[in-house]
């Protein structure tokens, strides 16, 4: 009966219950012979820790990390890239401000202005031809 009515419901997803964490640094220590190491996120229907991860990846030493997403919602790891393209888009398009202005747009609206419309459209083509190649 609970299965039953969770799957009526559908997900939840509880945004920011706990902090977002940089995942390096719950990585083993760097093999001596170097490697990529890889993560395996369960459940998480939405990208803060990835883009936590993505924002420190400057800090220390460079490591190669592969990130596998077991996730019940296709749409919900389709949200975590499209989030992920749009903050790491070249910086000259458009400047931070409007990204991170886009960005939560998109999190908190039921309606996006033109330009941010349009943002979202040409990210989403780009991740299509991503996933479709």
């Amino acid at each position: 009966p609970m299965a039953a009515l969770e799957d009526a419901v559908g997900t939840v997803c509880w945004w920011g219950l706990s902090p977002a964490i940089d995942l390096r640094l719950h990585l083993p220590p760097e093999p001596e012979s170097p490697g990529e190491s890889s993560v395996l996120l369960v459940g998480a229907a939405e990208g803060r820790h990835l883009l936590m991860t993505a924002a420190r990846a400057r800090r220390g030493p460079p490591r190669d990390i592969t990130v596998y997403v077991a996730e019940q919602s296709p749409e919900a790891v389709a949200r975590q890239l499209l989030f992920l393209l749009l903050a790491l888009e070249a910086p000259e398009r458009p400047r931070a401000a409007a990204r991170a202005a886009a960005l939560l747009e998109l999190l908190g609206s039921g309606r996006l202005r033109p330009g941010t419309a349009a943002l979202l459209r040409g990210a989403a083509g780009r991740l299509r031809r991503w996933v479709s190649s």
